[in-house]
């Protein structure tokens, strides 16, 4: 495992999904600003998510084939400085297309990063995984903590301090003295790996149910983040709250991110998975019928039992396709978490419609049907240490 690397893609990842995290708490501003209805708050959430999630898959296809070291930095750059420029859009569609922007930008960054961290972690493929997305959902949780002190303390055009660090952050990737962050060969194991050469079947069955799964946890991730401000202050609780409690939220799902990844190279994935959509209905149902002193620890619990199967489902789908490192590493994070990012507009429209109370219980219980999908996953070829 190359921990300096390692440790660059963990920070990269911070970044690109600090900045992809600030939305949950301009959404609110925007919704003021613009007059918008709960629908039309979810769309944008699911511009993000469709433009940084469902066309993943091709970056990754490309990665795969091509030179394709130059997404990363661009990928940073891009997803920054548009997110900086969505506290200046002078209209709803100008923030859609910041939005937009921004996920372009992410989606580049995902499956060309993932690739390479899959190759740098050798035999440690679950844990060099959960660092990884670990530094994603710690941009998330943080993200909600960096919008609401550069929105609330200096105003909606804040947002533009996003791409100074992301700049940063680029130029380092560029400048780095060394390959070890630009490796291109799909094919390349990293030191004490052999990947199998013999040609294996696609494990059909076992790929769509990872991405069902994954697909399930983004539609009830993605509309928990959208509108767990909203729902709180609908409960009598200010913005700062709401904001503080999603950062609790995520930050225990980027904790149990990182020990699930570690758990699942000792107990199997499949185990960490499904207890991960078991725990989180019976955590956020307590969540939802409770208040006061118990906000907090709830919310670190629920946030904690949906991300602790993050990295997993990634590094599950790697194995599937070892060969096809970019595209495993596209749809898994890709286009499942992209049309689960759908969801977040139909929750909106159910929130319109049977009000969002509701809305949040139907979310709460939603993952129970994944549990018994964990069976059908079978484990697939997966690189073999050498002896």
């Amino acid at each position: 495992m190359e921990k300096i690397p390692l440790l660059l893609f963990f920070l990269a990842h911070v970044w690109v999904d600090i900045s992809q995290g600030i939305l949950p708490v301009v959404l609110p501003k925007l919704q003021v600003l613009f007059a918008l209805s709960y629908f039309e708050v979810g769309l944008l959430m699911t511009v993000l998510n469709l433009t940084a999630s469902v066309i993943q898959p091709l970056f990754g296809y490309i990665s795969d084939r091509m030179r394709t070291g130059w997404f990363v930095p661009a990928g940073i750059l891009l997803t920054s400085l548009s997110m900086g420029l969505l506290g200046w859009a002078p209209t709803y569609v100008a923030a859609i297309l910041f939005v937009g922007f921004a996920g372009l930008g992410a989606a580049a960054f995902h499956p060309r990063a993932m690739m390479t961290v899959f190759v740098m972690s050798g035999s440690r493929r679950g844990f060099g995984g959960a660092i990884f997305h670990a530094g994603g959902n710690l941009g998330f949780a943080l993200g909600p903590l960096v919008g609401s002190f550069l929105i609330l303390g200096f105003g909606l055009h804040a947002t533009l301090g996003l791409f100074v660090p992301g700049l940063l952050l680029a130029l380092v990737f560029i400048l780095y003295p060394s390959d070890d962050l630009k490796r291109d060969a799909p094919d390349r194991a990293a030191p004490g790996v052999v990947l199998p050469d013999d040609f294996v079947p696609i494990p059909w069955v076992s790929l769509i149910v990872v991405c069902v799964i994954v697909t399930l946890r983004s539609w009830v991730y993605q509309s928990f983040i959208t509108y767990l401000p909203m729902f709180l202050q609908n409960r009598g609780y200010t913005l700062e709250a709401g904001s503080l409690t999603l950062t609790v939220f995520l930050i225990g799902g980027a904790v149990a991110g990182l020990y699930g990844g570690h758990l699942s190279d000792r107990i199997g994935r499949r185990s960490v998975i499904a207890a991960s959509m078991l725990f989180y209905p019976l955590f956020m149902s307590l969540f939802l019928i409770s208040g006061g002193i118990w906000l907090w620890p709830l919310a670190l619990a629920s946030g904690a039992a949906l991300l602790a199967s993050f990295s997993v489902t990634v590094v599950v789908t790697q194995e599937l396709l070892p060969r096809h490192l970019g595209l495993a590493s596209g749809l898994s994070l890709g286009l499942g978490f992209g049309t689960g990012g759908l969801g977040a507009a139909l929750s909106g429209y159910l929130a319109d419609t049977v009000g969002l109370n509701q809305t949040t219980w139907i979310l709460a219980l939603a993952p129970l049907t994944a549990v018994l999908l964990t069976a059908l996953i079978k484990t697939g070829p997966e690189s073999r240490p050498t002896v």
